[in-house]
């Protein structure tokens, strides 16, 4: 029962936003409300997201409720209301119907909760001398004093060697271990492959 006590107190509060999904998935979008001027140059794209997808837009999504609220010399807004009590509104002065489209989008699939600012509770009087994490903690050092480009440090960490530079090796230790004369060695070079 400590999660309702995150939520605001709004019009439905069992449904929403926690455990939305186990029964059934209830949009979170309860209502949205467009105002708009019928005669302003402002609410242009307003209006044609209006004549053009709103009734599309009320077919698709049954469970919210659409209002539309003509007000004189005013600046278009869209307000969205959701079940768990937030609401959120967006001015869309002078925005084009592309806009108007993809702000309407954001608040049908919206959740209506508030992105959290993740906090660390927990508190120490003395913290750690460690530091942050990072990717090169674990490294060796020679790394910081490296010239850039090198192939030892190109090659991803954990790499086994192929079956041609085992041979490639063991051939090598071979030519160094046994003696050979001038002559053997200059045909073994040329019978090997490149």
């Amino acid at each position: 029962m400590t999660e309702a006590l995150f939520l605001k107190t709004g019009l439905i509060n069992a449904n929403a936003p926690l455990k939305n999904g186990l029964g059934r998935f209830i949009p979170q979008l309860m209502r949205i409300t467009i105002k708009f001027c019928k005669e302003s140059p402002h609410s242009t794209g307003v209006r044609e997201f209006i004549e053009k997808d709103i009734v599309e837009f009320a077919k698709k999504n049954p469970g919210t409720a659409i209002y539309l609220k003509p007000r004189r010399h005013r600046t278009p807004v869209v307000v969205a209301e959701y079940l768990n009590g937030e609401k959120l509104w967006q001015g869309l002065n002078k925005e084009d119907y592309d806009v108007v489209s993809q702000w309407i989008d954001y608040y049908k699939n919206h959740s209506g909760k508030n992105y959290l600012v993740q906090k660390k509770y927990e508190y120490t009087e003395n913290p750690t001398i460690q530091g942050m994490w990072h990717p090169f903690v674990n490294v060796e050092p020679e790394i910081a004093t490296a010239k850039f480009p090198v192939d030892e440090l190109s090659k991803p960490f954990g790499l086994q060697k192929t079956a041609s530079q085992h041979l490639k090796e063991l051939f090598e230790q071979q030519k160094s271990q046994a003696n050979i004369s001038d002559s053997e060695n200059d045909q073994l070079e040329s019978t090997k492959q490149s």
